[in-house]
């Protein structure tokens, strides 16, 4: 999937975006089952507070970072049929 979307928080927010599996999982008829199916990661300096995977749709809440910097924030699917899928995120944080 590669880098899905660039979005931009400010230092103190706190946001959730959406990392959405849904139009890959329908063409291959398969389907992510739930929480232990997804791990998410995030470079260093940014925190992932939380996150989860519902009907084929990771939402990821997100805070911190540093003014004028980049992170990549990555999700990681695993299907009932065995298929493994990784998507991205980048946050810009900029205080505005």
């Amino acid at each position: 999937m590669g880098t899905l979307a660039t979005f931009t928080k400010q230092p103190a927010d706190v946001q959730d975006f959406d990392i959405v599996y849904t139009e890959w999982l329908d063409t291959l008829g398969d389907t992510a089952p739930g929480p232990g199916n997804v791990t998410v990661i995030s470079d260093a300096g940014i925190t992932v507070d939380s996150f989860f995977l519902l009907d084929g749709i990771v939402k990821v809440w997100v805070s911190g970072g540093t003014t004028g910097q980049k992170y990549k924030i990555t999700a990681t699917v695993v299907t009932t049929g065995g298929r493994t899928k990784q998507a991205e995120i980048t946050v810009k944080v900029k205080e505005t």
